[in-house]
């Protein structure tokens, strides 16, 4: 337990550091990443009694990381980030069924 809350608070932080930035590199500099996250969750491992631990994987922690800024800039409007506001695009949804025969939506089924 102790060595999970050690890469917790010092080796995590430090490969989250920036992670928007990481959002967008290649996948050999996020396997170097994923290296000393796997190396980790081993040592964790092998020094609890074999038990799990209960991390997330770093690609969890970006992904959420981008829907918290997303949040932020289209919800909550936060000032520093309103330049990334992106105003609401509204798509019609058809189904190829509807487009073709509208007139069936409007009269009602009756089976008797």
């Amino acid at each position: 337990m102790g060595l999970e809350i050690l890469y917790k608070a010092q080796v995590r932080y430090s490969l989250e550091y920036a992670c928007l930035a990481w959002g967008g590199a290649a996948n050999k500099h996020l396997a170097l990443l994923y290296k000393i996250h796997v190396r980790a969750v081993r040592i964790i491992k092998d020094n609890d009694a074999g038990q799990e631990p209960h991390l997330t994987t770093l690609q969890h922690r970006r992904d959420v990381a981008r829907l918290t800024v997303v949040f932020k800039v289209q919800v909550k409007r936060v000032s520093h980030l309103q330049a990334l506001w992106q105003p609401y695009h509204l798509v019609p949804v058809t189904i190829r069924a509807v487009a073709l025969a509208p007139g069936e939506l409007l009269q009602p089924r009756c089976r008797t």
